[in-house]
């Protein structure tokens, strides 16, 4: 991922920031939320105030669901607790980095997936443990909920990437949902050659999903996890020796025209993930589609809606799904009223997932709790596979190099002819390079 330049942003977000005065939109970033800024601190009650700051990506976001329940808080408590946000597109990891780094961090923060390693190495993350929330998480959630030997955040939400499998296209050519990648194979073989495109493409979930779950299958279905990432970690692994699977599934795919014939890795990546892969998958011109939960509402909005449902990534054997969180709580170390912050944790993931409960915007179950309802019968086959079956993190933030920006970029040269060892070679060396620089990170003071 090209990383921009954290001066401009941080330039941009100051003036911004100090610009505006009371509610507002961020511009360019279709935010659809208004942000209101911080009262003077003459104007807030007396007693002690709490600062957190989220990201906001539009009328979904839990942003609105964030200031309703602080409201509700505020009412009730001697302790005042502020919202600020920007949208992610706007620079929030850059700023949330800086703000942490300046010591003018807020005392609770959601932080997003690709900052969480940089957080942590720093040690801007306090632990959780002691909360009664995160003895209440299941098992997934608490698996996500921990790096290193620290729990850094209270998972909000949880998703996962799947298949979404098109049954009306299925059943025109006589076939059935497949059950693992052999079948899965088969499906797609008699597709192409009664002239159809089996898979739905897009620069993010149509590479990184299927090659991730078919490459990592075994190491998080096998025994001694723990241990081989250790080994991963230190070198004594190389991650190619898992990853190879992954990549020549990808390279089938792409040979034998899966996405449709004549892509190269620009035409690829230049399809954002729900553009135009969505659409395909609904209209019927395609049968499969890789993708996160939370894109079913989209599916559910075409007209006609296809007969369809979500199941597990085809892998041999059987299914997994790559499993991630949608918003991590967190709180600063450094906060001046770690108690209170930590007493809002409390109480803002307990509310927020009654009300997500009730209103149905739970994707996947967080705690163990067994009145858990799925918000839509489309994704029992998923859910299935959440609770029983392969669960591999999208992104492992006990590893200290990446998977999800990595194989993308691999499967996108991949279309341009870079064949399935090769792809293996190279991420074997980009382990190597990526450990070395973890290793070598300066922790600011």
């Amino acid at each position: 991922m090209i990383k921009r330049s954290y001066n401009l942003f941080f330039s941009a977000l100051v003036l911004c920031i100090g610009s505006l005065s009371g509610c507002h939109r961020f511009p360019g970033s279709g935010n659809e939320v208004n942000i209101v800024e911080p009262k003077a601190q003459r104007d807030l009650p007396q007693g002690k105030t709490l600062t957190f700051f989220a990201p906001v990506e539009g009328k979904s976001s839990g942003a609105v669901s964030y200031r309703r329940l602080i409201d509700k808080y505020n009412k009730s408590h001697d302790v005042h607790v502020v919202f600020e946000g920007i949208a992610t597109a706007d620079g929030y990891n850059e700023y949330l980095e800086e703000r942490l780094r300046t010591g003018k961090g807020d005392d609770i923060f959601i932080v997003n997936e690709d900052s969480v390693k940089t957080l942590a190495h720093n040690g801007y993350f306090q632990d959780l443990s002691s909360l009664e929330a995160f003895q209440k998480l299941n098992d997934s959630a608490r698996e996500e909920a921990v790096i290193g030997d620290t729990v850094y955040c209270i998972p909000m939400n949880m998703t996962a990437y799947a298949l979404f499998v098109n049954m009306d296209v299925l059943e025109r050519y006589g076939l059935e949902a497949p059950d693992n990648l052999e079948e899965f194979k088969v499906c797609c073989t008699e597709i192409k050659a009664l002239g159809g495109t089996p898979i739905s493409l897009s620069r993010w979930h149509a590479t990184a999903v299927p090659t991730i779950a078919n490459g990592l299958y075994k190491l998080y279905d096998g025994p001694d996890i723990q241990k081989h990432l250790e080994l991963l970690n230190s070198g004594e692994e190389q991650i190619g020796d898992y990853m190879v699977e992954g990549f020549e599934a990808f390279q089938t795919s792409v040979e034998n025209g899966w996405y449709g014939d004549g892509v190269d890795g620009d035409a690829a990546d230049a399809l954002r993930a729900g553009e135009k892969d969505i659409s395909d998958f609904t209209s019927g011109m395609t049968a499969f589609y890789f993708g996160p939960l939370e894109y079913i509402p989209l599916v559910e909005e075409a007209n006609p809606p296809p007969d369809y449902h979500v199941q597990g990534i085809p892998v041999p054997g059987g299914t997994a799904l790559l499993i991630t969180v949608v918003s991590r709580l967190c709180v600063n170390p450094d906060s001046d009223n770690l108690d209170e912050a930590m007493e809002f944790v409390s109480y803002l993931s307990s509310e927020y997932y009654k009300e997500s409960m009730e209103n149905g915007t739970i994707i996947l179950p967080v705690y163990k709790s067994s009145d858990f309802t799925l918000s839509n019968e489309k994704m029992r086959p998923a859910y299935d596979t959440y609770v029983s079956g392969i669960r591999i993190p999208a992104e492992d933030m006990h590893l200290k190099f990446g998977s999800w920006d990595v194989v993308r970029e691999l499967c996108l040269e991949m279309f341009n002819g870079r064949t399935a060892v090769e792809a293996t070679e190279e991420y074997n060396k980009i382990q190597l390079e990526q450990i070395s620089a973890y290793d070598k990170q300066e922790k600011h003071p």
